[in-house]
């Protein structure tokens, strides 16, 4: 069974709906959202490159969390459910992680769940979790119901880093090489899959991602750029690609197309500063 199977509602209805949900109405997950969530998780089990990995719902009551800051920036209202995924360590193991993870995100978002990625958050979140050497939880989520009103604090956030913006395509998607951009013409059944990619969430929106299309063939290189020293520090821009690459992948099935990730002699000439070629994305019939 294909990742796209497991979702009952168009891929495209889902990727447009989702927004990142920062105040949340105070109770716990209803028994059939939770059991429909962590009956996804358990179909999640391996990142891009084989990594394991694995998913755990944690609750807590409110008074538990009672003096509690979540994150360092404190925008986070009312969360009590969180999503914790813990991955093996392998040379992509950020962009694995933020592949794989998507995906439960967004199976949140078809249960009508709001959902908030957190790179930063307390640890003690997590203290109950047991991890080996091998093992890393490079980031949470926050899941649960949405308020019917943000907070003020959240709506200053979100102006701030123009949430609800995107790049334009030119700026992000690219014919050959960085000199000319993709054209919707040029993408052609990959215009759609392309779009949901501009769509995904990342760190502070920094839409770290660039994709350069091979000329001659329908192969797509994913590239990183870094757009926010601290981020990259932390690995958020590698699980952004990850994220970005689960949407365009989602896409690809939808649209009926079919390919492999795979690293490539990918030959792009003059990759501007800072950018990195991370991985290709090869159709096949």
């Amino acid at each position: 069974m294909s990742h796209l199977e497991k979702f009952a509602k168009p891929i495209q209805e889902i990727i447009k709906s989702r927004i990142s949900c920062r105040t949340y109405q105070d109770r716990p997950l209803a028994e059939p959202d939770k059991t429909r969530l962590l009956a996804f998780c358990d179909t999640i089990q391996e990142g891009l490159m084989g990594e394991r990995i694995m998913f755990r719902l944690v609750e807590y009551e409110k008074k538990d969390l009672k003096g509690m800051k979540l994150t360092y920036h404190g925008l986070i209202k009312n969360a009590r459910n969180f999503i914790v995924g813990i991955i093996e360590h392998s040379d992509s193991v950020y962009v694995s992680f933020g592949y794989a993870f998507e995906h439960v995100v967004l199976k949140a978002t078809e249960l009508g769940l709001g959902t908030c990625w957190l790179g930063y958050f307390n640890p003690n979140i997590i203290r109950d979790i047991a991890v080996t050497e091998n093992q890393i939880i490079p980031a949470i989520c926050a899941v649960g119901y949405a308020a019917e009103r943000s907070t003020f604090k959240e709506k200053i956030a979100r102006f701030a880093i123009r949430a609800s913006k995107r790049k334009d395509r030119e700026r992000l998607f690219f014919d050959g090489d960085f000199t000319k951009p993709l054209t919707e013409q040029a993408a052609g059944t990959y215009t759609e899959p392309l779009e949901y990619v501009r769509l995904a969430p990342s760190s502070g929106n920094t839409q770290p991602w660039r994709v350069v299309k091979q000329s001659d063939r329908n192969v797509f290189h994913f590239l990183k750029k870094i757009v926010n020293d601290g981020y990259e520090k932390k690995h958020f821009h590698d699980i952004d690609l990850g994220i970005a690459m689960c949407h365009f992948e989602l896409g690809c099935t939808e649209q009926n197309i079919h390919g492999i990730w795979e690293v490539s002699d990918h030959r792009i000439a003059d990759i501007p500063e800072k950018t990195a070629y991370i991985v290709s994305w090869a159709e096949t019939k």
